[in-house]
């Protein structure tokens, strides 16, 4: 008779610590609200001029840009727009720059400094889960404390050379070509190595704003692009070996419908 009471004190135990625990994670997603935000600068000639689906109904979504056509077209969505007051140009590497403060240092936008986690993402993407991303912060952010979650890269394998090569197939990175040469070079000579196992693409950011090293790996990933150009996949490489233990790197798709066709490095 004692030993059923014991076991059913345990089961109870059980029972109350796991109905906690779901309303933990249920308060977290309620009061530390997830911001899923986008970017385009540019002219309207630009082959990035385009609106992307919406990638919640729950949670706020925003489009920074500094271009008022494309917010005007936001007006009819239920994307939130936010002008950035910057110089419009057909200069797409100067343009491309500019988008890169917003979608690195989410925490210099007041707008979304209110926020516990954030998800960036590249305009250009299929529309993505957000179960996925709510499921992953719970993971990797709420039961475990990394700082910033990437996504593998799904044909970019081995070694930074591998990316430098593919990226030169463009004619904004294949521009700057020595620059990225000499940036890898000078890398690659203060220590860093040059393989991975886990290389990583840069169109899905998701982040723990509250953690310790998030502002810091933002900082240092701003201060690397400046060096190394706006191909940021190259110099978060690097900026990954920096902060390894607080970036965790994952291979599942976190789109609803995956079309490899339509990511770009």
């Amino acid at each position: 008779m004692y030993m059923n009471n014991h076991i059913l004190y345990i089961l109870l135990v059980i029972l109350v610590l796991s109905i906690i625990l779901v309303f933990r994670i249920k308060e977290g997603f309620e009061n530390k609200k997830i911001a899923f935000y986008t970017c385009f600068y540019g002219t309207d000639d630009n082959n990035a001029f385009k609106i992307p689906e919406l990638p919640s109904e729950k949670y706020d979504c925003f489009y920074f840009s500094n271009n008022r056509n494309i917010l005007n077209q936001i007006k009819n969505t239920k994307w939130k727009g936010i002008f950035d007051d910057q110089p419009v140009t057909d200069d797409i590497v100067e343009s491309c720059f500019y988008g890169k403060k917003v979608k690195v240092l989410p925490e210099s936008f007041v707008v979304l400094n209110n926020y516990a986690y954030t998800c960036f993402m590249d305009s250009k993407i299929d529309k993505l889960s957000e179960s996925f991303i709510e499921t992953y912060i719970d993971k990797y952010f709420i039961q475990n404390n990394y700082a910033l979650l990437v996504r593998e890269h799904h044909f970019m394998k081995d070694t930074i050379w591998n990316d430098f090569n593919e990226s030169m197939k463009q004619q904004r990175y294949y521009d700057k070509k020595e620059n990225y040469f000499y940036y890898i070079t000078e890398q690659l000579k203060k220590g860093f190595y040059a393989e991975t196992n886990d290389y990583c693409q840069c169109n899905v950011l998701i982040r723990n704003m509250n953690h310790p090293k998030i502002k810091e790996i933002n900082s240092n990933w701003y201060s690397e692009i400046k060096k190394c150009g706006i191909q940021d996949q190259i110099s978060f490489f690097f900026v990954k070996q920096m902060f390894n233990e607080h970036i965790k790197p994952f291979s599942e798709s976190p789109f609803l419908h995956y079309n490899p066709d339509s990511v770009y490095i």
